[in-house]
C-alpha cells in the first residue's frame, strides 16, 4: 500500500459536500477521511494524528465551533478550516479567533479550495517540523549539565536551562547584566569586541558567584544569512580550572624566582665587565663574557617557559597599538648583540619601505624576533652573514630572517612549530623548539602567519606575515 502524506478530516452532514471536498483535495496525496456525523468523527478519530480538519459549521447533534473546540483539546495543533453556507460576519470571527486558517463558503471553487488548503498543509509541516527541532532543544536543555542560553541580538535573554545561572537570582536579566553584576569586566569587554567583529564564535573564562569557573563558548545564530542572536553554552570547569590556576601560579612563581636571582646575576656580571671592580685581565673578561651570555640565555628561555603556559591557557593577550617595525627590530638587534659580537657575525638588513609603522603588540613581536634572530645566530658558523629583509607585498608586510646554518629537511620543517618537538634535537641545542611554537601562536593572534624555507645545507629562512594597514583603534586579543 503506497505510503500517503497524511490524513485530512472532512465534517459535513451533506453528503454531496463531503463527496466533492473529497474529490477536490485527492489530488493533494493524503488520507481522506469524511463523515457526516460530527459525535462519530470525533469518537473514530480519538486517537488519529489529523493534519487537516474541513468542517461545517451548521449539522445536527454538534455544531462546528463545538466539535473545533473538543477536537483541539486533544490536537491543540491541527489547523481548522471552516467551510460553510453561512455568511455572517459573526460566524467568520468567532472561527478566527478559535483559530481557524481560512474560511471557505459555500458553493467554493474547487482550484482556490485546493489551493488554500495546499498552503495550509505546507504551514503545518513548517509547525510540525519547529515543534520537533523545540522537543529535540528541550531534551538537551534538561539532560545537559551545561547552562544552555539563548539571546537576541541585546543579549536578551529568551531561552535558558538554568544550570549554572540561578532563575530566581537572574531571572529575566539581560546575560551582559549577569556578567557585570558577577564583576566579570574583562568577559564583558571580550563579549562587546566579539559582537562588533566578524567572528562567528568565541570563548572565554566567566566565574559565577565566585565559585563556578566556566568554559563560556559563544557562537552567532544566523537565519536567511542574517544574525539573529547568540548561542551561549557554559560549561563548570570548576575543579579543573581551579587545578590550572594552581599550576599556573606555580609556574609563574616559579620563574619569576629563577628570573630575579639571574636578573642580579646579569647585573652583577655586567658590572665585573665593564671594570667597576677594577681592572680584568683578557683571559677574565673572556669568562665575564661567557657567564653574561648564559645568564641573558636564561632569561630568554625562562621568559618563553612563562609565555607557553600563558599560550596554553588563554591568558597570554595580545594589545596592539602603532609601532615601528624597523625601530622594533633594531631594538631586537642591539639587545643580542653580544651573540653576534661572540661569533663575528654580521647582520645585513634591506627594505622597501619608508612607513613601517602598523598596528601590532611590540612586547610579543620583540618576542619573536629575539627568537627568531638568536636561532639564526646560534645555528649560522663564525665570521657569516645573517640576513633581514622588510617588504611589502600586497597588503602584506613580510619581515624575513635567512641564517646560513645546516638546514633542515622537509620532514624537520613540517614538525618545526611543534610545541612537544625540538629541531634542535638534531644539533644538541636546546630551547629553539619552543621559541618557534610560541612564535608561531603571537602571529596567528595577530591575524598573519609564519613560514619557512629550508633544505639540508642551505640554511634556513623564516618569514613573518603581518597584515598591512593602520587601524585607529587599538585592539585586544586574546591567544
Amino acid at each position: 500500500m503506497e505510503k500517503t502524506k497524511g490524513k485530512i478530516l472532512i465534517v459535513d452532514d451533506d453528503k454531496l459536500n463531503v463527496e466533492l471536498l473529497a474529490a477536490t483535495l485527492e489530488p493533494l496525496g493524503y488520507d481522506i477521511l469524511t463523515y457526516e456525523n460530527p459525535k462519530k468523527a470525533l469518537k473514530e478519530t480519538h486517537d488519529i494524528k489529523i493534519d487537516i480538519v474541513l468542517i461545517d459549521i451548521v449539522m445536527p447533534g454538534l455544531d462546528g465551533f463545538a466539535f473545533v473546540e473538543k477536537l483541539l483539546k486533544r490536537h491543540a495543533n491541527t489547523p481548522v478550516i471552516f467551510v460553510s453556507a453561512h455568511t455572517a460576519k459573526e460566524n467568520k470571527i468567532r472561527g478566527y479567533n478559535m483559530g481557524s486558517f481560512a474560511y471557505i463558503e459555500k458553493p467554493f471553487d474547487v482550484n482556490t479550495t485546493r489551493a488554500q488548503v495546499q498552503s495550509v498543509l505546507k504551514l503545518k509541516k513548517m509547525q510540525d517540523e519547529l515543534i520537533n527541532e523545540k522537543k529535540k532543544l528541550d531534551s538537551i536543555f534538561e539532560f545537559s549539565s551545561n547552562e544552555i542560553i539563548l539571546t537576541d541580538l541585546k543579549f536578551n535573554i529568551v531561552s535558558q536551562n538554568n544550570k549554572i545561572i540561578s532563575k530566581e537570582k537572574y531571572n529575566n536579566k539581560n546575560f551582559i547584566d549577569i556578567l557585570r553584576e558577577n564583576n566579570q569586566t574583562e568577559a564583558v569587554e571580550e563579549l562587546l569586541n566579539f559582537s562588533e567583529s566578524n567572528d562567528k564564535k568565541t570563548t572565554f573564562r566567566v566565574v559565577i558567584n565566585n565559585e563556578k569557573y566556566t568554559k563560556t563558548n559563544i557562537s552567532k545564530i544566523e537565519t536567511n544569512s542574517e544574525q539573529s542572536g547568540y548561542l551561549i553554552v557554559m560549561d563548570d570547569r570548576t575543579e579543573e580550572i581551579k587545578i590550572e590556576e594552581q599550576r599556573d601560579n606555580f609556574i609563574e612563581t616559579l620563574t619569576h624566582d629563577l628570573k630575579t636571582p639571574v636578573r642580579a646575576e646579569k647585573r652583577a656580571l655586567e658590572l665585573l665587565y665593564d671594570g667597576s671592580f677594577g681592572e680584568l685581565t683578557p683571559d677574565q673578561k673572556d669568562i665575564i663574557k661567557e657567564m653574561l651570555n648564559s645568564s641573558k640565555y636564561m632569561m630568554r628561555m625562562t621568559d618563553n617557559i612563562l609565555t607557553r603556559y600563558k599560550l596554553e591557557n588563554g591568558t597570554c593577550k595580545i594589545n596592539k597599538h602603532p609601532y615601528s617595525i624597523k625601530k622594533t627590530l633594531e631594538s631586537c638587534l642591539e639587545s643580542l648583540k653580544y651573540l653576534f659580537e661572540n661569533e663575528n657575525q654580521t647582520i645585513k638588513i634591506t627594505s622597501d619601505i619608508k612607513d613601517d609603522v602598523f598596528d601590532f603588540d611590540e612586547c610579543e613581536i620583540k618576542r619573536v624576533l629575539t627568537n627568531l634572530i638568536a636561532n639564526a645566530s646560534e645555528y649560522s658558523p663564525p665570521d657569516s652573514t645573517i640576513y633581514i629583509s622588510i617588504k611589502q607585498k600586497n597588503a602584506k608586510l613580510e619581515l624575513s630572517i635567512k641564517d646560513n646554518g645546516p638546514g633542515m629537511t622537509k620532514e624537520k620543517i613540517a614538525a618545526v612549530f611543534d610545541s612537544s618537538k625540538s629541531i634542535t634535537s638534531r644539533f644538541k641545542k636546546v630551547g629553539s623548539g619552543l621559541g618557534l611554537f610560541i612564535s608561531r601562536k603571537i602571529m596567528e593572534a595577530h591575524n598573519g602567519s609564519i613560514e619557512v624555507e629550508s633544505k639540508p645545507g642551505s640554511g634556513a629562512k623564516f618569514t613573518l606575515i603581518f597584515p598591512f594597514e593602520k587601524s585607529k583603534v587599538n585592539k585586544s586579543l586574546q591567544l
